[in-house]
């Protein structure tokens, strides 16, 4: 017939039916299609969460700006107006003369304590490294600390009471930052502290070669929730803010990047309405790798407790 000497070519897949590749091809592009489109759903889940905390961040930045021009205008203000007093003779008396005498010089000690949180915190944000190279004799540390707070402790009626160690080992770091962190907790358990309330500042020894510096406060306390963000860049917790004491939102970043910079910790417990107690550890000279430290020994007269 016409189909005599045809050719006839019969095509066999090994591997089981052509129906059955298909759709093994189908179900594995449906899979690579699946994973394409979870890979976008997440990329953008994760655009839109950085956008949100870039809107955080810029909003805080923004209250931290806020908060830093509040605090630099409001003793800049009663330094002119004091100096002002003083230049026209308005006040002429010496007791006058004395307590403005006084106030600028509180004023200004605190401008300049602000001044020095906001250069720490450009350091830490510019990667500046201190040298840790001093034998820094902690108990100081603390006495300047508190003698930096006190004026501001009698102002708000509370009490602030030191009670030094008998006797302390060295520990390697840089003294400026120290006295700075600890003036910060100090001051912020001060600054948080109801009238006729106390702050205790005790400063001991530890088994393993480890310092530790306890500040505890009768104040307002913190809330649960707020207390693992304190150590956060421009954190207020909702407390500070209902307070309305004023504050810019990086001394506990700073004195935070500050601790661990020695090697040491700081801790934060408390109890709304009952206080709070902040707790410094640092490794001495002896605990710690002392190569390289320097030659500076500073030594402070030991005492019975001090109310300041």
């Amino acid at each position: 017939g016409d189909n005599q000497g045809a050719w006839q070519v019969r095509v066999r897949y090994r591997g089981g039916s052509l129906d059955a590749l298909v759709a093994q091809s189908r179900r594995r592009n449906l899979a690579i299609g699946l994973g394409v489109l979870a890979l976008l759903g997440a990329s953008v889940i994760l655009v839109f969460a950085a956008a949100h905390r870039q809107r955080r961040l810029a909003r805080q930045q923004m209250e931290f700006v806020a908060a830093v021009s509040h605090e630099l205008r409001t003793p800049l203000a009663v330094i002119c107006s004091a100096g002002e007093n003083l230049a026209d003779g308005v006040v002429a008396e010496g007791d006058q003369v004395k307590r403005y005498g006084s106030l600028i010089e509180t004023e200004g000690r605190r401008l300049g304590d602000m001044v020095e949180r906001v250069l720490q915190f450009a350091g830490i944000g510019s990667g500046a490294q201190t040298q840790l190279r001093t034998e820094v004799d902690i108990a100081e540390a603390v006495a300047a600390a508190a003698h930096g707070v006190a004026a501001d402790a009698r102002d708000r009626g509370v009490t602030l009471t030191i009670h030094p160690p008998a006797a302390l080992p060295p520990v390697i770091g840089d003294m400026d930052a120290l006295r700075s962190a600890i003036q910060n907790i100090v001051g912020n358990a001060v600054k948080y502290s109801p009238a006729g309330s106390a702050v205790d500042v005790t400063t001991e020894l530890l088994e393993g070669g480890i310092v530790r510096v306890r500040v505890v406060d009768r104040g307002i306390g913190i809330d649960a929730a707020d207390v693992p963000h304190i150590f956060k860049p421009f954190f207020r917790g909702r407390r500070a803010l209902d307070s309305q004491v004023r504050g810019s939102g990086v001394g506990l970043s700073v004195v935070h990047h500050v601790v661990q910079a020695h090697g040491g910790d700081l801790q934060i417990e408390s109890r709304v309405g009952e206080g709070t107690t902040a707790t410094v550890v640092l490794p001495t000279a002896a605990a710690g790798d002392a190569r390289g430290r320097g030659k500076a020994v500073v030594r402070l007269r030991r005492g019975p407790s001090t109310a300041l």
